[in-house]
């Protein structure tokens, strides 16, 4: 009877060893996969260029970021790349009405490399051409979308504005 007790208490301990090692074995895994990645989805400024502008007929107005890259200097990875609808992205942008052929500056920190897009209402993109960081609105009357896309040494962002061109 004595033997059996012993068992049993024998067992009851084993069976708490094993829940203590499988947590701890299962907290260190957990800890040692994690990676020097950092997902950040609103950084600021000193992580990511965040923000960016047009200036045009001398007012100025803020883009909308879509998604960004980042590789920081402290080996940080600051990334949003959720698929968005540029669309949805715009809505918070207060549309402007723009004479046909407008100039609008664009303006990103650090002068990255530009590449701009315009999206017309059936979502077709086409590239534009972009003269010391300043573009022409469409010669036609419609409503356009506008991507700009940046690419520093450290990474990448893109920006949405929206114009209604009479």
């Amino acid at each position: 009877m004595k033997n059996k007790m012993r068992r049993r208490a024998s067992l009851k301990r084993r069976g708490s060893i094993n829940k203590v090692v499988l947590t701890s074995l299962f907290f260190f895994l957990l800890v040692g996969c994690n990676q020097e990645k950092v997902n950040v989805s609103t950084p600021n400024d000193e992580q990511v260029p965040v923000s960016g502008s047009i200036v045009v007929n001398d007012k100025e107005y803020e883009m909308r970021v879509g998604e960004y890259e980042w590789n920081g200097e402290d080996g940080a990875h600051i990334t949003k790349t959720d698929s968005y609808s540029p669309k949805e992205v715009v809505k918070e942008f207060d549309d402007l009405t723009l004479e046909k052929d407008t100039k609008v500056t664009i303006i990103l920190k650090n002068n990255p490399k530009l590449t701009i897009y315009q999206l017309n209402k059936n979502n077709q993109k086409e590239k534009i051409k972009i003269t010391d960081n300043h573009i022409e609105v469409s010669s036609k009357n419609g409503y356009y979308l506008y991507e700009v896309s940046g690419k520093w040494p450290h990474g990448k962002a893109t920006y949405l504005f929206d114009v209604n061109v009479k």
